[in-house]
């Protein structure tokens, strides 16, 4: 009975304790200052679930190759493609350098034009392996860009693409999509990781560093792009699916029937058939069968045979309003007009057609935006080993900033614009050099031409 009691006394003891404890550290949590600041918080948490469900890398390898078959061999996705390269980075896409002047500060033209003239350099030196359109063509189509960059002893610098499935997970890092970030932080990028796409080996290790790396359609942490094709791709197919069911129609709708009707009794029918089995004729030194008949036949029958020729209906005109749905469907998809998707504005006015590209409009703008800060990076390197090998001046980068003259994407009326910005020229609104950039052209370039004409033609050259 004695030790009965002391075992429930012990156990009402072990009880009160483990409460203690657990009423300890729960103050203690109540207590705490607040949430930790990003740099002092480990990170270790547990992943429940997933918000947002990202393409695998089989997925995206998948659309990717249906996306270049689709831009190689779709009209459509074809058109597209181009609309994007030529509104966007068309032949008029220059570079030129802006000072940043302070007040009373006058520009350096000589280091200007040593810039322009390095860029050009960089330019030309890496015409067969980089240009604008390229760059914007990979991005658009495969949904991301890899452009590796090489520091050489000699001026200029090169670089060169990286596919995008050169750049893939490996067997040590299988959740890494090739892309190795900080641990706690997705968004920075430490290495990237070059494979064999067809065996998966580790070909390097590429520092971060050394990759431009341009994705789109995608949040910020996530590693991968997405094709600006992938939304339409179902609509491009099934419209081709449709072009082939027409077509089939069509040969259906050509082939025509002879429906013989004999007058009389089964057995007459049936006699009449079995004699066209059996008996032939000859057509251009070959047998043909009665029942078919050659180009030119002439038919005699009695009063009692009747022929019709069949053909099937195929409700052409029930089919158009599908077509042009799913053309619909693309061309939303796409952002684009109907008629920029189809080459087509018959079935519009100029009214029309003006609403109706003001999206566009907005959307190449937006594309010309997002290309001059990936292209403002590329600008930056390159100005970089310029100061690394003396070429430049070391402050060159805290005094020019470079501006993107992209192709002018709305010109009603020239002359009145024109005459608009010569009054904002005029009432100081407007600098010259703006109005140059304006019209695609250097304006240090212009001005230099200026001073050499009004210097060749001036009245003492004359005299």
């Amino acid at each position: 009975m004695w030790n009965y009691l002391k075992d429930r006394w012990r156990t009402a003891q072990l009880k009160a304790e483990y409460q203690r404890r657990v009423q300890e550290n729960l103050l203690e949590l109540v207590e705490a200052t607040g949430p930790k600041p990003v740099s002092e918080d480990p990170g270790e948490w547990m992943l429940v679930g997933k918000s947002k469900s990202a393409p695998s890398e089989v997925d995206q390898t998948v659309v990717r190759d249906q996306v270049r078959l689709l831009v190689r061999e779709n009209p459509h996705a074809r058109n597209v493609l181009r609309l994007m390269e030529v509104y966007v980075v068309g032949p008029e896409l220059q570079l030129s350098h802006q000072p940043r002047l302070r007040e009373g500060e006058e520009e350096d033209r000589e280091l200007t034009r040593l810039a322009t003239s390095l860029w050009k350099d960089f330019l030309r030196e890496n015409q067969r392996h980089f240009s604008y359109r390229e760059y914007a063509r990979r991005t658009w189509r495969d949904g991301e860009t890899f452009l590796r960059q090489f520091e050489t002893e000699m001026w200029p610098p090169t670089v060169r693409f990286i596919d995008p499935e050169q750049i893939g997970a490996t067997v040590d890092q299988p959740d890494s999509e090739g892309i190795i970030t900080q641990r706690n932080d997705v968004e920075t990028p430490l290495y990237y990781l070059q494979i064999e796409p067809g065996s998966g080996e580790l070909l390097e290790q590429i520092p971060a560093a050394e990759i431009f790396h341009t994705r789109i359609n995608v949040d910020s942490n996530q590693k991968r792009g997405e094709s600006l094709f992938a939304p339409i791709l179902e609509s491009l197919s099934s419209f081709n699916k449709w072009v082939d069911t027409e077509l089939l129609a069509r040969k259906l709708q050509a082939s025509i029937v002879l429906w013989r009707k004999v007058q009389g009794s089964a057995s007459a029918a049936t006699q009449l058939a079995d004699g066209a089995q059996t008996s032939s004729s000859r057509y251009m030194g070959e047998s043909v069968r009665r029942e078919r008949f050659a180009p030119g036949t002439i038919l005699t029958t009695s009063g009692g045979t009747d022929l019709q020729y069949l053909s099937p209906n195929t409700n052409f005109g029930d089919a158009v309003p599908l077509g042009r749905l799913l053309l619909l469907c693309t061309a939303a998809g796409a952002g684009l007009p109907e008629f920029m998707l189809t080459s087509d504005a018959s079935n519009a006015s100029y009214s029309s057609t003006m609403v109706a590209e003001g999206p566009a409009v907005k959307l190449f703008q937006a594309e010309q935006n997002f290309f001059a800060n990936e292209f403002s990076r590329i600008w930056y390197w390159v100005m970089q080993e310029a100061v690394s090998q003396q070429l430049l001046p070391e402050d060159f980068l805290t005094r020019y900033q470079p501006i993107w003259n992209f192709p002018q994407l709305v010109n009603r009326d020239r002359s009145r614009e024109r005459l608009a910005d010569t009054h904002m020229v005029d009432h100081k609104i407007l600098s010259r050099a703006e109005v140059a950039r304006r019209d695609g052209v250097d304006p240090h370039a212009m001005q230099t031409e200026i001073d050499q004409e009004e210097t060749h033609f001036s009245p003492k050259k004359a005299a």
